[in-house]
């Protein structure tokens, strides 16, 4: 029997848009599109989040400047209503995502962990009989 698994991506994308978690985050959305002043906000802190994910990747220093001005931004937007409300939704359909993810890659896993060798056990201490010299 032929598996084609792209139908059943397409089917999880599909039931994905049925969730409670992905309505909530679209309704969440929505609200912030809504209001000028958080969705500004909202631009400024995606902004400067891809900023500084940016220089980390590249290897580059976050000053302390930034540091601030990004912890800053962080506490208004934590402050906002609507932001915090569209985080919370966003966490809650990731968490969702990272165990769908779990349970797909679950076959390679176990392929690996079947595959691994042994460690050896580190906590067997050698007979010292063994390891003195004869006088």
């Amino acid at each position: 029997m032929s598996v084609n698994i792209y139908d059943a991506a397409n089917q999880l994308e599909r039931d994905l848009r049925k969730t409670d978690q992905y309505k909530k985050l679209e309704k969440a959305f929505e609200t912030l599109q809504k209001d000028d002043e958080a969705k500004a906000l909202f631009d400024q802190f995606r902004l400067t989040q891809q900023t500084l994910q940016q220089k980390q990747m590249t290897g580059q220093e976050i000053g302390e400047d930034e540091a601030k001005q990004a912890q800053e931004l962080s506490q208004k937007v934590g402050n906002n209503d609507v932001l915090s409300e569209l985080i919370q939704a966003e966490q809650e359909l990731g968490q969702m995502i990272e165990e769908i993810n779990q349970i797909a890659l679950k076959p390679i896993q176990e392929l690996y962990q079947a595959n691994q060798p042994k460690q050896p056990d580190l906590s067997v201490v050698p007979d010292e009989a063994e390891n003195s010299e004869d006088n």
